[in-house]
Formats: structure tokens, C-alpha cells, sequence
């Protein structure tokens, strides 16, 4: 039993606050408009009842004023024909009478509620239910009547018009709890859900927001809870963000540490090779100086790896920056990145080349130039033969590719070459140019794909952008 209890109790509270509050407050009024209508109409048929029982009783009253005694002392009962008629008139119910002269002699009327009169002592009583005709009835009887104080009358009543007005007042009654039950929970319905309007209005303001937007929540004044739970998640945004200005901070220190050495060595290097080309020919100069070449490109390498993990750092932040999204056209984007690839392009044999359509969206400029600078990058390392940008809108929407003819990749690494550090079999890179633009393309709202080309050779990186995004 405690299982089962706890596995109702854990499904109960998956369900939306609302539902759970409708549930619990729900059940509570139902019950209790259900035990309030059931306790009036047990009232309701009690006053019936006694109505009922009245009308008995003014019978039985009427009964005995026509009571006389007879010149032997005997007594009897004036009663018309027209009178009697009348008494059985009721095309509902049948009524018995019996008159009797003290407890046992009967004077007039229906002999078989002579128990009835000897039952008691007391003037006027109810004996309740009985049965005559094989049909329940209802007793009256009414004791020390007439001259003398001798008379005892006996009236009985079938059913049949107590049990239709009870029947109507039940009908009555579950209407009206039905009608009761209808507002009080459609009233229950929409104060709930007032009260919880600031509640969902928070919930949505959260679930809107960009992911690294940690700007304080608006404070509402129509809920104690929900000012509560907003000033308690300001704090904790003050805290992320004073966490994500420290890791910024850090960042920069380790940039200005990293290349301001790695700057003096390229230089000294260079240095060295200028030195070296006044030194005369030979095995060792010859030998030196390929040493010195193999020291400048590793070097090369090194900065443009810790510039790849500065940039990494700063596009998986879940701070990221306190800068709002502008709109920005990609084919602007793609005119400002071309300029830092065309040299490298054209030493390399490569036919770089770019299809710009107008392309709006909304986003952060220097976050997607960095995005396209590592596709183009990756397409330049790996592809070959020419190397296509292009831009157009997709409404809504817009469309960023980049397209190679080089030799593809395989399947398996399809599916893992967003991952860091994820390198193909003939790559010399550190893995990390894909990463990053797949966290910028995520900042963005944007799904980013790399597959292979409708021939089945070289790659296309295809960026979509979905409506703008909320600012």
C-alpha cells in the first residue's frame, strides 16, 4: 500500500500547478456541496413529512367534532354521506379511518387499525409506518376526542404523494447542486487562474529569453510569490553574472598573457632569419635555417590555436555578452571575411569565390564573422578545387552555406564533427573550429549541417536561421 501511495503521490506532483489546485480544491467543494445539499434534503423531506402529517392530523380533528353520544350513552359519529365521499377523494392516496369508542370498540370506519388505537397513552401520536393492502402507510392516531374524552381515532394515508414530493425535491435538489457545482468550479476555474496569471507570465518571460540573457527579471506587484521568486532569481542572475565577468576577465588576462610571448618569439624568429640570410652559405646554414622555418610555423600554429580557444571560451560561455542583438545582413558579414581569406585562397590554388543575396537576421555582427571565418577556414584546409560563400533569404529566415569540391568525409565523422577536438585522418588543426561555430549558431537560434555534396564529393556547411530571434 505505502508503493502505491507514494507512486499516486509522485504522479500527483508532475501534474501543472493548476491542475493540482483544481484537483484538491475541486474535490474539497464538491464534497462539501454535496454533503451540504444531502443535509438539506433530509430537511426538506422532514418538512414534507410534517406537512403531511398535519393534513392527517386535520383530519383526524375534523373527525372528532362530529363525535356524539346517543341517548344510550353510546357514542357515535355524524358523518354525511357527502362527508365521507369526500375523505376518500384523493385520487393519489387511499385513506383508512377508524373511530373507536375507547381503546377497542370500534364505532365507525376500517377495523384493522384497531392495534393502532390500543398502542400508547398519549393524546396525539404518530405510529409511523404500518402496512394495509399490502402497501405501506403512514398512522395517525388521535386519543381522549369527543364527549366524555372517549373517542379514538385511527387515520391512515398510502405513500404515493410523500414519495412523488420526494422525489421532486431530490430532482430539485441534484439539479440545483448540479447548477451550484457547475459555477462554484467554473468560479474556482477562473480565480486560479488569476491568481496564477503572474505565475505563468513569469514562467513564459523565462523560457522566452535567450539563453545567455542574464538581465534581472521585471518585478511584478500583483504577487507576493511571484516578487519572491523573482528577486530570488535576480540574485542568482547577479551572481552568474559577476561569475561570467570574472571568466571574461580571465579570458583577457590569458589572451594578453599568451600573445604578448608568443608575439616576442614570432618576432625574435623573424629576427633570426633576417640575421641568418647574412651568414654564409653551407650544410649548417642551410640546416639552421630550415630549423628556423619549422620554429616560425609552429609558432603560427600556436597563435592561431590560442586564438581558436579564446574564441571557443567565449562563444560557449552561458553568460556570454550583456550586448544586444542587432540586425545584421550576411552577405555584409561574408564581404568583411572575405578580405581575410582571398591571399591565403590563391596561395593555395583555391578559387574562392562568393554568391551574396541580401540575408537579414538578427544576432551579434563579430560573433558571425567568427562563425563564417572557421567554416571558410575548414573548407579551405580540407576542401580544394574552388570554394563557394553564399547568402540568401529563406522568408523567414535566411540561408548561410559554404560549399567545397574537395575530397568529402567519411560518414562516421559526420556525426561527431561538431564535437571538440573532433579531427578528420589528414587534419593538422586542434579541432575546434567546428565547435565554435556550432555554439555561435546555437546563440543565434540556428541550425548548423555539414554533409556532403549531391555528387558525393567535397562538403557544404549550411546555416539556417529560423524568425528573428527575441531580443
Amino acid at each position: 500500500m505505502s508503493a502505491v501511495a507514494s507512486g499516486v503521490s509522485a504522479g500527483l506532483r508532475r501534474l501543472p500547478l493548476r491542475t493540482r489546485l483544481l484537483s484538491a480544491l475541486g474535490l474539497s467543494l464538491t464534497l462539501v456541496l454535496g454533503a451540504a445539499l444531502l443535509l438539506d434534503l433530509r430537511g426538506a423531506e422532514r418538512l414534507a413529512d410534517q406537512a403531511f402529517d398535519q393534513a392527517l392530523l386535520n383530519t383526524a380533528t375534523a373527525l372528532a367534532a362530529r363525535l356524539e353520544i346517543d341517548t344510550d350513552n353510546d357514542l357515535e359519529a355524524d358523518l354525511p354521506v357527502s362527508a365521507q365521499a369526500l375523505l376518500q377523494a384523493d385520487p393519489l392516496d387511499r385513506l383508512y379511518i377508524a373511530i373507536f369508542d375507547g381503546p377497542g370498540k370500534l364505532v365507525w370506519g376500517d377495523a384493522r387499525l384497531a392495534p393502532h388505537a390500543g398502542a400508547g397513552s398519549d393524546s396525539l401520536s404518530t405510529a409511523g409506518s404500518a402496512s394495509l393492502d399490502q402497501q405501506p402507510v403512514r398512522v395517525l392516531v388521535l386519543r381522549r376526542q369527543g364527549p366524555g374524552q372517549r373517542g379514538v381515532i385511527v387515520v391512515a394515508e398510502t405513500l404515493n404523494k410523500r414519495g412523488d414530493a420526494r422525489a421532486q425535491m431530490q430532482m430539485r435538489s441534484l439539479r440545483l447542486g448540479l447548477a451550484m457545482l457547475v459555477a462554484a468550479l467554473l468560479g474556482l476555474y477562473l480565480s486560479t487562474r488569476s491568481v496564477l496569471a503572474p505565475l505563468e507570465r513569469f514562467t513564459r518571460n523565462i523560457t522566452g529569453r535567450a539563453h545567455r540573457d542574464l538581465r534581472p527579471f521585471e518585478v511584478e506587484q500583483s504577487g507576493a510569490e511571484v516578487a519572491a521568486l523573482a528577486q530570488a532569481l535576480n540574485l542568482l542572475m547577479a551572481r552568474l553574472r559577476d561569475s561570467a565577468h570574472a571568466q571574461q576577465a580571465f579570458i583577457g588576462d590569458a589572451a594578453h598573457q599568451l600573445r604578448t610571448p608568443i608575439a616576442a618569439l614570432s618576432l625574435q624568429l623573424e629576427m633570426a632569419m633576417q640575421d641568418h640570410a647574412t651568414t654564409p652559405n653551407g650544410p649548417a646554414h642551410d640546416q639552421f635555417l630550415q630549423r628556423l622555418q619549422t620554429m616560425q610555423v609552429l609558432v603560427a600554429r600556436l597563435q592561431h590555436m590560442v586564438q581558436r580557444v579564446l574564441s571557443l571560451s567565449r562563444s560557449s560561455s552561458e553568460a556570454g555578452s550583456n550586448q544586444a542583438p542587432a540586425t545584421v545582413d550576411l552577405a555584409d558579414v561574408a564581404e568583411a571575411c572575405a578580405g581575410l581569406f582571398v591571399d591565403r585562397a590563391r596561395q593555395a590554388g583555391i578559387d574562392l569565390g562568393f554568391e551574396l543575396l541580401p540575408a537579414v537576421v538578427v544576432g551579434w555582427e563579430d560573433e558571425l564573422q567568427e562563425l563564417l571565418s572557421n567554416l571558410i577556414d575548414n573548407a579551405l584546409s580540407h576542401g580544394g578545387g574552388r570554394v563557394t560563400v553564399r547568402t540568401r533569404d529563406l522568408a523567414p529566415g535566411a540561408l548561410l552555406e559554404v560549399e567545397d569540391e574537395g575530397p568529402g568525409f567519411d560518414a562516421d565523422l559526420a556525426a561527431t564533427v561538431f564535437e571538440r577536438h573532433r579531427r578528420g585522418p589528414d587534419s593538422s588543426g586542434a579541432g575546434l573550429g567546428l565547435s565554435i561555430a556550432r555554439a555561435i549558431a546555437e546563440h543565434h537560434g540556428a541550425q548548423l549541417t555539414l554533409q556532403a555534396r549531391d555528387d558525393g564529393t567535397g562538403a557544404v556547411a549550411r546555416l539556417v536561421f529560423g524568425p528573428p530571434l527575441k531580443t
